[in-house]
Formats: structure tokens, sequence, C-alpha cells
């Protein structure tokens, strides 16, 4: 598969659009559920994820072929969708909060025939603390285990896709996961 990129990214240096074409369909799913996962809005994850692959394609000349494509893809969509949250200073919204509309507030509801709702308010709230704590853990830590257990990359794959070194990626795995541990021991459904 890195050869098969590595000759998709030789043709785009070229000029060559059906390629470019190729690595953006074979990336885009990948790139666009990163974004979601970091952003959490759909809309801003299809900007997010099509402003990557333009400053991905825009800066082939810097792309190092040691690494493999897509790790660099990933590194350049993390570090838009980072600097995307830092400027934009996102806002938790609680799936338990009605939704302004334009008739008043609308109240979410989640329809689930399968569960009590008991059952689904315990999800939920579960859902929302497993998110939240998340959300609260400092950037280095939300994005390695983003990549790690939503992207499912190897520590290798992220090592290189973060420009760190693999110890550092195993130590950061480790204490954003005891962070989470921590934060969601007070949680008793």
């Amino acid at each position: 598969m890195k050869k098969e990129d590595l000759l998709l990214v030789e043709r785009c240096k070229q000029g060559d659009q059906v390629a470019y074409g190729q690595l953006v369909r074979k990336y885009q799913n990948s790139v666009y559920n990163l974004c979601r996962k970091m952003v959490r809005n759909p809309e801003e994850a299809r900007d997010l994820a099509q402003e990557s692959f333009v400053k991905t394609f825009a800066s082939l000349d810097r792309y190092n072929p040691v690494y493999a494509f897509s790790s660099w893809l990933f590194k350049i969509t993390s570090n838009l969708c980072i600097d995307h949250i830092r400027k934009q200073r996102m806002k938790l919204l609680s799936i338990h909060e009605p939704v302004e509309g334009e008739e008043g507030p609308i109240l979410r509801e989640l329809a689930d025939p399968g569960q009590t709702p008991d059952q689904v308010s315990e999800g939920a709230e579960l859902r929302e603390a497993i998110r939240a704590a998340i959300d609260q853990l400092p950037y280095h830590y939300r994005v390695i285990l983003i990549l790690r257990h939503q992207e499912q990359l190897s520590y290798e794959e992220i090592a290189h896709s973060l420009a760190i070194p693999l110890g550092t990626v195993k130590a950061r795995i480790h204490r954003a996961r005891e962070g989470l541990k921590n934060q969601l021991a007070a949680y008793a459904p």
C-alpha cells in the first residue's frame, strides 16, 4: 500500500489530477472521521477534511517518502483540527439541554425501542461522561487517543503522524488512559 501511495504522490507532483482523485477517494473517509471525532461537528469536519487535502497536496514537495503517506496526511489533519479547536474554543453541548428552534426550545429525544428509558438515560449519561472526559484532556492526549482507539493506528504510525518518539506515544497513551480512568472513577450509573 505504501508503494502504491508513493507512485500516486509522484504522479500528483507532476500534476496528474487522476492520481490526486485516487488519493482523495482512498483517504477521504478516514480523514473526515478523524476530523469529525476531533471537532464533533459534521459541517466543520467536512470543511476541515477538504482543507486538509488542499494543504496536503499544496505541500507535497515537503513529503518525506520514508514515512507512510497516510501518517503524513493524518498529521496535517490532526494539526488543522487542533488549530481549529483552539480558534473556536468549542462549547460543549449537553444532549439533555433543549435546542433553540424558530418556534422556541425543542427537546432532544433519543428513541430506541429495544431499551427501556432508564437504559437509554444511563447509556446517554455514560457516553456524555466519556465524551466530556475526553474533551477535558489536553489536546496532545486527546489526539493520541483518537488516533489509537478510533482510527486504530499503531503506535509507530502515531509516532510518524505526530512526529514524536515512540516512547512519547506510549507514555501519552498511558497518561491519557489514566486521566480518563480518574475522571470516570466518580461516574456510577
